[in-house]
C-alpha cells in the first residue's frame, strides 16, 4: 500500500472477518488485485528465519503457487525456508544466493571502503583486510568503524586474526570503546529488547531521549535498523545485540530491573507475550505467574499451545508446586500437548490443594476427566466428569463446556453417537458464546465424525472443511485433515487423499502432537497400499511404531496400529503370526468405525468369520454404525459368494452407500470376490456405485 494504497483495500473486511478465513479465501482477492497492478513489484522477506508459524508457511507456499507475472518475492534467512523451493528450483523460477555469493571481493571492499565508509586504503591493506574478513560484510563494516580516526591502519589490520566470530568479537569492542559514555550506557540498557521505540527506551533507561537516540544511532550506522517508514520501531543487528548483551552481563547494570522494567511497560502498552517474556528473563516469577494467568487461557483458544507451554517451562519446578492456582493452568497446556505424564501427578497435587474450594476442585476433576479420556478410561472420564458438573456453578459456562467437550469425545470413542451428538453440540454453542475456539472446533470436527460414522459423507464433509477454514493451523484441526483424507480415499479421490494427510501430517509434526500422528501414518499407510506401494505403507506403519514405542501414545492407539498392521499383512497374503492375538471385536484401525473389529474377520476362516460378521451387523445396525455395517455387508457378500444371501448382503451395502457415496468399502471386498458385481441381478443395483481405470 506504500506503491498503491488501493492494493489490499478490497479485502481488509475479510481479514478482520471472525473465525478468520482460510488462506485461499484471504489471499485469492488480494494476489488478483496485485496482478492488476500495471507495474512490477518486489515483495521482500528480511529475517525469515525467524518464522516458526507453520500457518505464516502455507500463507506464503500459497502465494507462491499463484504468485501474479509482476509480483517478484525475495527470502533473506540464515536456513532454507520451510517452503517449495525444490520444485520452483526445478522450473527455473528461483534464484539462489549464497553466502559465498555474498563475500564481498577485493575491488567491492576497496568501493564499500571509499563510497560508503570514507576510507581510501592501499592495495595490500585491503588486501590484507580482505583476508582476515573472508569478505564478510558485517566484519568489513565494523572494521571500517573501527579505523575512522587511525593513523596506523597497517598494524591495526594485521592485529586481528582467526574466525569471523573472533574478529566480530574485537571488532565489536573496539566499536562499543569508542562511543561516548551516554552512547555506551543506552546501547547496554536496550540491548535485552528485541525491537525498540523512543518511549520503551525511555522507560527502561530512565532518561527522556529515546527517539533521539535511536535516530543518532541509524546515523551513525551502530547496526540499527528501522522496522518502519515512520522511524517508529527499530531493531538491533542481531549479532550486534548478542554480544551487547554478552557486554551487559559483564556490567554493573542490574539486567533484572531493566527486564522488569521493559516488562512493565509492555504490559501497561497491551504487549502481553513481550510482557510475559521480560518477567521471565527477570525472574520475577510472581510477576510472570500472573501475567501468564491473565493471558494463557485467550492463547490457548486460539491453539497457541505451545506458546504459553513455552512461558511455563521456564517457571521453577519448586515455584509451580508452591503456587497450585498457576500449577493447575500450567496442566491445560501440558493436556493439550499430550504429555500427560507430567500433568497427572500434578493434577494429583492440585487436587490435594483443592480440597475445600468446591469451584476449583470442580476444574481440577474437569481436567481429570479430559485426561482420562485422552488415555483412554472412559469410566474413569464419564466420574470425573459427573463429579465436576455436581461442583461447578452454572455460571462458570467455559468449564462445563469443557466437561461437555470430554463428554461428547468420549462418548464418540466408545460409539455411542446419540449422547456424543447431544454433548458435543453443547460445547459447540457454549465455544461460541464464550469465544473458546478450541472447544468449538473440536464440536465441529467430532460432529462431522459422528456425521460419517453415520453414512452421510458429503455432509461430514463439510464439517471437516468449516474447521479448516476456521481453524486454520491450530493444533486440533490436524483430526480434520486426516477426517478429509479418509473421506477422499473412501471415494477414491486418492489425489485429495494424499493432499490432506500431508497437511495432518505437517500440523503433528508442527505441534509435536505424536498421538495424532500416529492416526495420520495409519491413514498414510491404508494409502499406498491403495496405490500399491507396499514398502511404503510398511515403513510408515514402522515410524508410527517407533512413536508408541518412545511412549505419550494412549493404549488404545497402539492397540489400533496393531490392527493396521495386521491388516496391511492380510492384503499382502502373509501370516499374521502374533498380530493374531490383537484383533478384537471392540477395536479396529479405521477411523469411521473404531469400536467394531471388522478387521478381525478378515484372518478367520470363513465358518467362523460368516457368525461373527453377524454379531457385528447387529450391533451396528442397533446403534446406527452405518459407516461400519457396509464395510460388514461388503465383507459378508465376499465370503458369501454369488449366491441370494451374498446378493442381499451386497445390495444392502450398496443401498446404505448411495447417499455417502462410498466405493472404498466395496472396492475392497469386491477384490476379494470379483465374480460378485458381474452376477448381480439388475433389481439390486439402485445407482450407479464405481468407476474404475483399473479393470
Amino acid at each position: 500500500q506504500q506503491i498503491d494504497e488501493n492494493i489490499g483495500s478490497g479485502v481488509k473486511s475479510i481479514w478482520q472477518s471472525q473465525p478468520p478465513p482460510s488462506d485461499e479465501v484471504l489471499l485469492t482477492p488480494l494476489l488478483n488485485e496485485i496482478a492488476d497492478f500495471d507495474k512490477p513489484l518486489i515483495l521482500v522477506f528480511d529475517d525469515y528465519h525467524v518464522i516458526h508459524s507453520l500457518a505464516i508457511h502455507h500463507q506464503l507456499a500459497f502465494i507462491l503457487e499463484h504468485q501474479p507475472a509482476n509480483l517478484h518475492i525475495v527470502i533473506v534467512s540464515r536456513e532454507d525456508p520451510l517452503l517449495p523451493i525444490a520444485g520452483l528450483r526445478g522450473r527455473g523460477q528461483v534464484i539462489e544466493i549464497t553466502q559465498t555469493d555474498l563475500r564481498f571481493t577485493i575491488g567491492e571492499i576497496a568501493d564499500f571502503l571509499d563510497r560508503v565508509m570514507s576510507l581510501t586504503l592501499l592495495r595490500e591493506q585491503i588486501t590484507a583486510l580482505e583476508q582476515r574478513t573472508e569478505g564478510w560484510i558485517a566484519g568489513l563494516q565494523l572494521a571500517a568503524l573501527s579505523m575512522q580516526g587511525r593513523d596506523d591502519l597497517t598494524n591495526f589490520i594485521h592485529s586481528f586474526t582467526g574466525s569471523n566470530r573472533f574478529i566480530l568479537d574485537y571488532l565489536i569492542e573496539e566499536v562499543f570503546e569508542r562511543q561516548t559514555e551516554q552512547v555506551k550506557e543506552f546501547l547496554l540498557k536496550t540491548a535485552v529488547l528485541e525491537r525498540l521505540s523512543g518511549a520503551l527506551c525511555n522507560s527502561v533507561t530512565g532518561e527522556n531521549n529515546g527517539q533521539e537516540m535511536l535516530e543518532m544511532l541509524e546515523q551513525a550506522n551502530l547496526f540499527i535498523v528501522a522496522l518502519d517508514q515512520s522511524r517508529g520501531w527499530y531493531r538491533y543487528h542481531r549479532l550486534f545485540a548478542e554480544l551487547l548483551r554478552h557486554r551487559l552481563r559483564r556490567s554493573d547494570l542490574s539486567e533484572s530491573e531493566i527486564h522488569q522494567r521493559a516488562s512493565e511497560w509492555f504490559d501497561r502498552n497491551g504487549f502481553e507475550s513481550e510482557a510475559i517474556q521480560h518477567a521471565l528473563a527477570a525472574q520475577d516469577w510472581e510477576r510472570a505467574g500472573q501475567l501468564i494467568q491473565l493471558a494463557a487461557t485467550d492463547y490457548l483458544k486460539r491453539g497457541e499451545v505451545l506458546t504459553v507451554l513455552g512461558w511455563f517451562d521456564k517457571i521453577p519446578d519448586d515455584y509451580l508446586i508452591s503456587n497450585p492456582q498457576l500449577c493447575f493452568d500450567y496442566c491445560w497446556p501440558l493436556l493439550l500437548s499430550n504429555q500427560f505424564d507430567k500433568a497427572e501427578p500434578l493434577l494429583r497435587d492440585v487436587e490435594q490443594a483443592a480440597q475445600g474450594i468446591p469451584a476449583f476442585l470442580g476444574e481440577v476433576y474437569s481436567a481429570q476427566a479430559f485426561l482420562a479420556r485422552a488415555t483412554g478410561d472412559h469410566e474413569k472420564m464419564i466420574e470425573r466428569s459427573q463429579s465436576a458438573l455436581k461442583l461447578l456453578p452454572e455460571s462458570v459456562a467455559e468449564s462445563r463446556g469443557i466437561v461437555a467437550m470430554n463428554l461428547g469425545v468420549a462418548y464418540w470413542h466408545m460409539g455411542l453417537m446419540q449422547p456424543a451428538e447431544k454433548a458435543l453440540n453443547e460445547t459447540l454453542e457454549i465455544g461460541i458464546r464464550t469465544d473458546n475456539h478450541y472447544a468449538a472446533l473440536t464440536a465441529i470436527i467430532f460432529i462431522g465424525r459422528i456425521l460419517a460414522v453415520r453414512g452421510q459423507l458429503h455432509q461430514a464433509a463439510k464439517y471437516s472443511r468449516r474447521a479448516v477454514q476456521q481453524g486454520d493451523q491450530i493444533m486440533i484441526n490436524a483430526l480434520a485433515y486426516m477426517d478429509l483424507a479418509s473421506l477422499h480415499y473412501e471415494w477414491n479421490d486418492l489425489d485429495n487423499c494424499a493432499h490432506n494427510i500431508q497437511k495432518a501430517i505437517d500440523l503433528c509434526l508442527w505441534s509435536r502432537n505424536y498421538e495424532f500422528l500416529v492416526g495420520a501414518q495409519m491413514i498414510q499407510s491404508q494409502l499406498f497400499a491403495a496405490q500399491g506401494d507396499f514398502r511404503a505403507a510398511k515403513e510408515t506403519l514402522d515410524k508410527a511404531r517407533e512413536l508408541v514405542r518412545g511412549g505419550n501414545i494412549p493404549l488404545q492407539t497402539a492397540d489400533r496400529l496393531d490392527i493396521a498392521q495386521a491388516r496391511l499383512h492380510i492384503s499382502k497374503g502373509q501370516p499374521l503370526g502374533p498380530l493374531f492375538e490383537n484383533l478384537t471385536d471392540r477395536l479396529d484401525s479405521h477411523p469411521f468405525y473404531r469400536y467394531i473389529g471388522v478387521t478381525k474377520a478378515l484372518a478367520m476362516p470363513e465358518m467362523q468369520a460368516l457368525p461373527y460378521l453377524d454379531s457385528l451387523s447387529q450391533a451396528a445396525s442397533k446403534n446406527g454404525w452405518v459407516f461400519g455395517l457396509i464395510a460388514i455387508r461388503a465383507q459378508q457378500a465376499a465370503l458369501t459368494g454369488p449366491n441370494d444371501a451374498g446378493l442381499e448382503y451386497l445390495a444392502e451395502a450398496l443401498r446404505l452407500g448411495e447417499q455417502g457415496g462410498f466405493v472404498r468399502r466395496l472396492l475392497h471386498h469386491a477384490y476379494q470376490n470379483p465374480g460378485m458385481l458381474r452376477l448381480m441381478p439388475r433389481k439390486y443395483i439402485p445407482v450407479k456405485i464405481i468407476r474404475l481405470s483399473d479393470p
